[in-house]
C-alpha cells in the first residue's frame, strides 16, 4: 500500500470493517462463513472480492444467491460509495486456511502450516489427520504434530497432482 494516499488506505481499511460487518450476519443467514474480504482499486473502480464457503463446499447457486444478498446490501447501505465490481466466490487452494471449520472440511489432505512456538516460527506440511476447536493434528512420516489454532500464522492446503 505504499504509494498510496493515505486517506484511499484509511478508507479502504474503514471499508472492509464496515462491509465485514454488515456482511457477517447475511451470510450466516444464508448458511455459509465469511472467510475473507479484499477491498482495492481497480482503476477508477473498487474491486470488492468477498471470499465465502461452507464446511462440505458451496454451489454456484450459492454463491449466486449470497451475491445478490451482499449487493443489495451495498446498495441499501451505501457501503461503497465510488463504483465498484462485487466479485463473490469460494477461496481456492491459494487462500490462507484460519478457522478449525476450514481444516475439518479437507481433513486427509497435505497442508502447509507455519506456527509460533516459544518465539521461533516453525513450517511443517502434513496430512490433516484430525481438528478440535483448539488444535489441528498433522501426520507426517515421522508421527502426529498438535499444532494449536492459536499459534498459526500461514497455513494453505497444498495442490495436488
Amino acid at each position: 500500500m505504499w504509494g498510496c494516499p493515505a486517506f484511499f488506505v484509511i478508507g479502504t481499511s474503514t471499508m472492509k470493517v464496515d462491509l465485514k460487518n454488515a456482511f457477517l450476519p447475511l451470510v450466516s443467514e444464508a448458511g455459509a462463513h465469511l472467510v475473507d474480504i479484499d477491498v482495492r482499486s481497480q482503476g477508477k473502480k473498487r474491486l470488492v472480492e468477498v471470499f465465502v464457503d461452507t464446511e462440505s463446499g458451496i454451489s454456484a447457486d450459492e454463491l449466486a444467491a449470497i451475491s445478490r444478498l451482499l449487493g443489495d446490501a451495498i446498495e441499501k447501505g451505501d457501503l461503497v460509495q465510488d463504483a465498484y465490481t462485487l466479485i463473490v466466490s469460494s477461496p481456492g487452494l491459494d487462500r490462507p486456511i484460519r478457522h478449525p471449520w476450514q481444516f475439518r472440511r479437507h481433513t486427509g489432505r497435505i497442508a502447509r502450516v507455519r506456527w509460533s512456538s516459544q518465539g521461533t516460527e516453525i513450517e511443517h506440511s502434513g496430512e490433516i489427520a484430525d481438528v478440535s476447536e483448539e488444535q489441528v493434528l498433522l501426520r507426517d512420516g515421522d508421527g502426529f504434530r498438535a499444532i494449536p489454532h492459536e499459534d498459526i500464522v500461514h497455513a494453505v492446503i497444498e495442490a495436488t497432482l
